[in-house]
């Protein structure tokens, strides 16, 4: 008689109810284990969270998805989140006071020839750079040296002021979230090559219509609790151990017994579980801050476009949450400014980042009544520093029953920056690492 290598089911824990352990959660349930999610907070989401705000439902930060995140929409598919959660346009770059890039519906490549042919407020020279550039990184496989910077890998392909201004500084703060002088140039590649040198489809922008939690980890929370699965909310692991074949963890009070465990907070948090078990780097990962402010007006005027970006200015990007949200005719309107990476603007007070806001806000909708109310949102530990050097863990710790998930981590993969396909994809990697660990080491015999 042979015994299978393959267990009835491998109860494994989560640990984190962010994007990540959510995809790592769901990924361990398609491959067969039994997924048992701890999230200390009682909102799902990690960072990327709902947050009630005077019977307002905002979110933690300001998110838009890309058509090249496969992976998150995969398991989005699988928990059976509805398409009408999202709005999906192709590709449409405004950048006050003058530039505007779209991609016209012709298959790939020409979608982004057309797109650098047709944009505003560059001229001819400005196109056939960008154009060059971005043949040139096919021609290398989209591999640069691992050492330069976003800044450094621009200048190198002399591209002009008005393409970093509008283009590609833009695009390097909202997929990197790191400034260009030292923004890893390979990350930005990778990035490049998926969103916007892929497939016409990957380079649409999914503009989200409902709140971040809403929008994976919640409906990702239903799925697992129909398959056998859980979510424990409001409870906080505080010691996690392992016994040979076991892993055990204290949280709330309690005590589980695992056959493997995935860690999927933040990586400031990891140490405090167990740290003779995670490989600490040998330097400490620095962190970019985001900032969401978000102004509240009644009144029924919009922004030109449900995405507006500027070239100068504090805010990076201003959002008409009205036009994103599923109630358009709601009365009021609700602008979310962002600002993204660190910066001078991390020294003012709350108060002063409403008035900055307020002040550039006043040049794409000049005449708008007194505001009604805000919120300002820091997340001081949104992303980890995205440079050419930054320290990044592998999935695999000291010990093979334990494994780490985020959008810090290594992916096998490639290369990606702290966004939420990151985080995705190093989940699911982290689900079939530790459901492979388990299945390695159970017993074959005859």
């Amino acid at each position: 008689m042979i015994k299978s290598a393959v267990p009835a089911a491998a109860n494994i824990a989560v640990i984190g109810g962010g994007y990540s352990g959510m995809a790592a959660a769901v990924r361990v349930t398609e491959l067969g284990g039994r997924a048992t999610v701890f999230e200390a907070g009682r909102v799902l989401g990690g960072r990327a969270r709902r947050v009630e705000y005077h019977g307002r439902t905002l979110d933690n930060g300001q998110h838009i998805l890309s058509g090249a995140y496969r992976h998150l929409l995969r398991v989005m598919d699988v928990v059976g989140v509805s398409g009408r959660s999202w709005e999906r346009v192709p590709l449409n770059l405004t950048i006050a006071p003058s530039f505007a890039l779209r991609a016209p519906l012709l298959p790939a490549p020409m979608h982004m020839v057309g797109a650098l042919l047709t944009a505003r407020g560059i001229g001819w020279g400005d196109r056939w750079r960008a154009m060059r550039f971005m043949s040139s990184l096919k021609q290398l496989s989209f591999v640069v040296p691992p050492s330069l910077s976003v800044q450094e890998l621009l200048e190198q392909y002399r591209q002009t002021k008005a393409l970093i201004d509008y283009l590609w500084q833009p695009l390097t703060i909202s997929a990197l979230n790191t400034p260009i002088a030292v923004a890893s140039a390979q990350v930005f590649v990778n990035v490049l090559r998926d969103a916007l040198m892929g497939e016409r489809e990957a380079s649409d922008l999914l503009l989200p219509k409902v709140d971040l939690s809403a929008l994976f980890p919640e409906p990702a929370s239903r799925w697992l609790a129909q398959n056998g699965g859980e979510t424990l909310l409001g409870t906080m692991v505080t010691s996690l151990s392992v016994s040979g074949d076991e892993v055990r963890i204290d949280a709330g009070g309690g005590q589980w017994s695992f056959d493997a465990a995935i860690v999927a907070v933040a990586p400031h948090q990891r140490h405090i579980l167990c740290p003779d078990i995670f490989v600490q780097p040998g330097t400490p990962m620095e962190y970019e801050p985001i900032v969401t402010i978000y102004i509240g007006f009644e009144t029924e005027r919009r922004l030109p476009l449900p995405m507006l970006g500027q070239a100068q200015g504090t805010v990076q990007w201003f959002f008409d949450r009205r036009q994103l949200s599923a109630a358009p005719d709601s009365k009021e309107l609700v602008i979310a400014a962002v600002i993204s990476a660190s910066g001078p603007h991390e020294a003012l007070s709350h108060d002063a980042l409403v008035d900055v806001v307020l002040s550039e806000l006043s040049r794409h909708m000049p005449g708008l009544p007194g505001h009604e109310w805000h919120k300002v949102i820091q997340e001081k530990f949104a992303t980890f520093s995205c440079t050419p050097d930054v320290a990044r863990l592998p999935c695999q710790t000291a010990h093979p029953r334990i494994q780490l998930a985020g959008d810090d981590i290594i992916n096998p993969e490639r290369l990606y920056p702290a966004t939420l396909e990151g985080a995705v994809r190093n989940g699911i990697a982290a689900a079939e690492a530790a459901v492979g660990s388990v299945r390695h080491s159970s017993p074959t015999s005859t």
